[in-house]
């Protein structure tokens, strides 16, 4: 067997397997967005009870959300070469992040009260990374699943051309400037920066529908793309490559249809996303040896669940713990704490991604795709 053949063969195998790939690459997240869009168009008062339950019952940020951002932590911080490769992410970022929670503190009892969490202002800091947020949340979101699509359509044995890849690419850009644009319409930016005669109101929406056909555009494309790899691989291309891709654009609309399920968006991200940290997991701290019993190996990835949502809980729900042992009164300064801590751990994330996931480095290549057949 020559070597263009072992990687045929060896690149076939999944990340999980077959069907999780397949569900939690996308497949999921694609049926609930349908459900969404179209119960959401019938009838918002029972969309809006749905999705109260689910926020309510379903603990969806304790169990999913939460341990995809501490899933990240636990590669970065779990190999030291990463202190000295990586000084800014490791250890810059956390001082600034710190920094910002003590100012807060400062701050804080100085500039709010035990009013009203709405009447609680926020430092300027505070306002500018409201405004960074949306940039860096947009980019990671369109930028996973182009990095889902592209890792799966590897496994799957397919090798896309320039062209190719600049045409199924050319979806997620165009997601990436309607999230923008979305967000900017949400805190109505526009509107206040030309609140004379509505100017600002109707430039937004000009832009809204810009970007809603930009979106369909790319959709077609895409489809085209996807279309000539299969030609050129004379072959079909299985769920698993093109689910993320369409999942993607389903969320999407899903926000477009109904701007409250925003946060399932998010939910749909971190699924997609624990996939990966959960082969790393597989591959470099539990790999099944001969002779070691299989619940030995299912005990461990128990417990490795189990620590990231006890550890997610506590990082983002700190300081309601401490308001509820009664360690402190300062309500509004709470508040902040809590909401700078969700921002600084949000926008971290889309740092430590942007180092840990460097297919380009063999020791990332091993501890993702080390459970495949290679020569």
């Amino acid at each position: 067997m020559n070597k263009k053949k072992q990687q045929t063969v060896s690149a076939a195998q999944p990340l999980i397997e077959g069907r999780v790939d397949a569900l939690l690459g996308g497949g999921f997240s694609l049926a609930i967005s349908i459900l969404v869009i179209i119960w959401g168009s019938l009838s918002e008062s029972r969309m809006n009870w749905a999705l109260g339950f689910v926020t309510t019952y379903l603990l969806t940020d304790l169990l999913i959300n939460s341990p995809h951002f501490i899933a990240s932590y636990r590669i970065l911080y779990g190999k030291r070469q990463n202190f000295r490769r990586h000084p800014f992410v490791t250890l810059v970022l956390p001082i600034f992040a710190i920094s910002l929670l003590g100012y807060i503190c400062y701050w804080g009892p100085l500039n709010t009260s035990n009013e009203p969490v709405s009447a609680v202002s926020q430092p300027n800091v505070m306002l500018a990374l409201t405004y960074l947020a949306p940039i860096f949340l947009g980019w990671h979101y369109v930028g996973q699943s182009w990095g889902t699509t592209a890792c799966f359509a590897y496994l799957a044995g397919f090798r896309m051309n320039p062209v190719q890849r600049k045409l199924i690419r050319f979806g997620f850009m165009s997601l990436f400037v309607y999230h923008l644009t979305w967000a900017c319409a949400s805190m109505e930016i526009l509107e206040q920066l030309f609140p004379l005669q509505r100017a600002g109101e109707f430039m937004i929406k000009a832009l809204m529908s810009v970007c809603r056909v930009l979106v369909l555009a790319s959709f077609f494309a895409g489809v085209w793309g996807f279309f000539q790899i299969s030609k050129e691989h004379e072959r079909r291309i299985p769920a698993t490559v093109w689910l993320p891709w369409v999942a993607t654009y389903s969320w999407y609309v899903m926000v477009d249809v109904y701007p409250q399920a925003f946060f399932l968006l998010q939910i749909f991200h971190a699924l997609q996303y624990l996939m990966f940290p959960v082969r790393v997991e597989l591959n470099e701290h539990q790999s099944p040896r001969p002779g070691r019993h299989i619940l030995i190996y299912d005990r461990h990835m128990l417990i490795y669940y189990g620590a990231l949502v006890a550890v997610g809980y506590i990082a983002f729900e700190w300081t309601t713990l401490l308001e509820r042992i009664h360690l402190t009164n300062q309500t509004g300064t709470m508040v902040l704490l809590g909401t700078a801590t969700m921002m600084c751990i949000n926008i971290h994330h889309y740092f430590i991604d942007a180092v840990i996931w460097k297919i380009r480095e063999p020791e990332v290549r091993e501890s993702l795709f080390g459970h495949l057949e290679t020569s």
